[in-house]
């Protein structure tokens, strides 16, 4: 027979403070996960960028076998840091920071798959920071963005298409400033065994207007879908972003009849690029900086 006097502890029930000690903890588990993965991350995509000087201060090409080792791993970890970081108990959270942060791997990771398949793999040069200061900034900044409870299926549609855009278009900015390089580089013979490492400049500028041919046609369905979806497009929210979203496309739009018309190239094209593309950024982050961090609206 079993001994009556024997502790019950496999069946004792657990008290409230054992109860709202268990919470405490799971909770500080689950706002631990992202800050450690975005450490992580971070130290991962310090580590391909010293990769790649290395590789350019010695003129070598970095195979993408050798930046995979290192950045695939940094980006699954800043995806797990950005979905907990989005995804609260108190809904959808998609402040500056967590905003820039999911932008900046949405560009991370488009650009590691296109480099997979196209000479882009100089870019992640310039991507690589970005994604680094993203992912740590979304772990240490805080703004008054107020968690929304329901996000409608057509609303993230929107706003995936809007990222996808930003991510092209900002491949785009940076394979131009990359052209316009090489192109001063070649008119001043400059170092032959640093142009070597970099396709030949005609491939480069195909690969950039392509890329501004797909931007613009996101952007495009963006804006549409923006009209289409949003209930006020012109909310005093969001008016800024709306027009310099618009004239950016307007300049975009200009830069590509420019190309065909004129023959615009290389300098020319990068100019009007990063017009273009300082538009959008500053009709989204900026209007989001002054609003969230500034004015703490």
């Amino acid at each position: 027979m079993p001994n009556s006097n024997a502790p019950r502890t496999a069946n004792k029930p657990r008290t409230h403070s054992q109860l709202h000690n268990g919470n405490e903890f799971m909770a500080l588990t689950i706002t631990a996960v992202p800050g450690a993965a975005s450490v992580v991350a971070a130290i991962l995509y310090l580590l391909g960028m010293t990769l790649q000087i290395r590789g350019v201060t010695r003129k070598q090409n970095i195979s993408i076998s050798a930046l995979a080792a290192v950045t695939l791993p940094a980006i699954l970890l800043h995806a797990v840091a950005v979905y907990l970081q989005i995804n609260t108990q108190a809904g959808t959270y998609l402040g500056f920071y967590t905003a820039g942060s999911l932008v900046s791997l949405i560009i991370v990771l488009v650009v590691f798959i296109t480099a997979l398949r196209l000479p882009v793999q100089n870019l992640l040069m310039l991507v690589l920071p970005i994604s680094l200061i993203g992912v740590l900034t979304a772990t240490l900044g805080e703004t008054s963005f107020s968690p929304r409870a329901h996000l409608s299926g057509p609303l993230i549609t929107h706003i995936l298409i809007s990222l996808f855009a930003y991510s092209l278009l900002f491949m785009a900015a940076c394979q131009s400033v990359v052209v316009a390089f090489q192109e001063q580089m070649l008119r001043r013979h400059g170092n032959i065994s640093l142009l070597r490492l970099l396709p030949p400049l005609e491939s480069m500028e195909k690969l950039l207007f392509s890329l501004l041919w797909i931007g613009i046609v996101a952007l495009s369905l963006a804006i549409i879908t923006g009209f289409a979806f949003m209930e006020n497009m012109f909310d005093q929210r969001v008016v800024h972003h709306t027009v310099l979203a618009i004239a950016s496309w307007i300049v975009y739009a200009v830069l590509l009849a420019g190309r065909q018309i004129f023959g615009w190239r290389s300098t020319t094209a990068t100019y009007w690029i990063l017009i273009a593309f300082s538009l959008l950024v500053l009709g989204y982050f900026g209007s989001k900086f002054v609003l969230e961090v500034l004015l703490q609206s």
